[in-house]
Parts: C-alpha cells; structure tokens; sequence
C-alpha cells in the first residue's frame, strides 16, 4: 500500500484550460494545464541534472491542450499534449505537492504567451 494519494478520477476542462483530478484521499484540485506544461518533467524540457525545475515558454494553447493521460505505474501519469509532445511523467506526490500551492501560482503561469 502507498502513502500517497492517487487519483480516483482525471478530467480535462478544455473551456477552463485546467486538468481537474480528484485523489482517493478526497482531495480535488484544478491543475492550469499552461503551468504543467511549462513545468513538464521529461528530460527534454528539464535536463538531465536534477535541482529546480525550470520553466519552458508555453507559446500556443495546442502546447497546453491536454489529449490524453495515461497511468504509469502505480506513481504517477503521463500526459499527451496537444502539439504531440509526451513524455513528462508527473508523479501524484508532485501533483499533490503542487495542489496545496496551486492558488499562488501566478497569471503568467496560467496562459500561453501568445506571438503578437
């Protein structure tokens, strides 16, 4: 058995740009799905040498557009974004630690920056 929640239920709201998962421990949060994306794990975005997570531009909401999410393991789920890229691995101890802070997440952090 795991000390960590995990997800009973994941639903995209494509109207509200957010990823809404509901954990087995009663928790609901609404994730901005330009803030996970711009967080996204995969070493690709992130590299390979660990310490604080950078951010990556979100220039389009196709990059934000959630297609798919897929289990991976019993620790964590992969989400297929709308501009073809998937190989971020978001951890529900992450998610759930980005949860209790999701509200301070600032308005750069929740829509794409657009090209003029």
């Amino acid at each position: 058995m795991t000390d960590v929640a995990i997800p009973e239920e994941v639903r995209y709201i494509d109207s509200e740009h957010v990823l809404r998962v509901r954990f087995d421990d009663g928790q609901t949060f609404e994730y901005p799905t330009v803030h996970l994306r711009g967080y996204c794990p995969c070493a690709r975005c992130q590299g390979h040498g660990g310490g604080a997570p950078s951010w990556i531009p979100v220039t389009s909401w196709s990059m934000a557009t959630v297609e798919n999410v897929t289990p991976v393991g019993a620790y964590a789920m992969c989400i297929a974004w709308g501009d073809g890229h998937d190989t971020g691995i978001y951890t529900f101890a992450n998610l759930l630690a980005l949860g209790e802070r999701v509200d301070k997440i600032p308005p750069g952090e929740r829509k794409p920056m657009l090209a003029p």
